[in-house]
């Protein structure tokens, strides 16, 4: 029975990610409809935008997180339908948001947009490789560090050894007790 809780805990995670994902995408939509509307600047809206497109990646990512669930959970009708929908759903109001912005601000305002946020995509990877790698080195180097200092200690510990074995070995016996 405490399985079967786990296992819905679990499942109930991706779902929850969409939902989270797919209110992201709908106040953003929203938002931005309502600013191009207002007569705002791109500017004022750009959290908006920052927002559409990190709720749209939350869909899409709990979207792939679902494929880790088992055949049978899979294949249950009402998750699938609820999957399909709010991935088209999210595509909708991103189609939205971008006439929106397209009508106010020209029809190349959201490939500027589009293009500037797969730039920042692909170096915020960058700097994430970039920290893992020094995160490696750095272990490395602490392993190193270790291995140096390891090696001195065996090292003393084997010299300390022989020279006693030496200073035993001259020192000389102690006389015998029955022989006078």
């Amino acid at each position: 029975m405490d399985g079967q809780r786990r296992q819905t805990r679990s499942n109930d995670m991706p779902i929850a990610e969409i939902l989270v994902g797919i209110s992201l995408v709908k106040a953003s939509a929203s938002a931005i409809k309502e600013g191009c509307s207002a007569a705002k600047s791109l500017s004022d809206m750009a959290s908006s935008v920052d927002a559409l497109f990190e709720g749209t990646k939350q869909v899409q990512k709990a979207r792939a997180n679902q494929s880790g669930m088992s055949m049978r959970d899979q294949l249950g009708a009402g998750s699938a339908a609820q999957e399909v929908i709010d991935a088209r759903l999210a595509k909708e109001l991103l189609h939205e948001a971008r006439m929106a912005i397209s009508m106010r601000f020209g029809p190349s305002a959201w490939t500027e947009i589009v293009q500037l946020q797969q730039a920042r995509d692909k170096e915020a990877k960058r700097l994430a490789a970039v920290e893992k790698q020094q995160r490696l080195e750095k272990r490395e180097a602490i392993q190193g560090v270790f291995i140096v200092i390891a090696s001195v200690v065996i090292g003393i510990t084997i010299i300390g050894i022989v020279l006693a074995v030496i200073w035993v070995s001259q020192q000389p016996p102690p006389p015998a007790e029955g022989v006078r």
